[in-house]
């Protein structure tokens, strides 16, 4: 697990679903997950990584693992 999908893990515990272990390959609208949630979860996480997310690249960014992914690619 890199240090991002563990603080990933943090933030959906802490915003999105309490009490919970989140699906990193279930998309958010399968998570449950309304697509206003989805965004304000992505500007949590733009603030938390110091990293901006822009719209277009939100459209691929679908699942937790994905925004992983996406994270350690801006990061590293």
């Amino acid at each position: 697990m890199t240090g991002a999908e563990a603080r990933i893990r943090e933030l959906v515990d802490e915003h999105l679903v309490p009490g919970r272990e989140p699906n990193f390959d279930r998309t958010f609208a399968d998570s449950g997950i309304s697509s206003v949630n989805a965004v304000a979860f992505i500007r949590i996480v733009e603030r938390e990584f110091c990293i901006r997310i822009p719209p277009e690249d939100c459209l691929l960014v679908r699942t937790l693992g994905g925004l992983v992914t996406y994270i350690d690619s801006k990061i590293h």
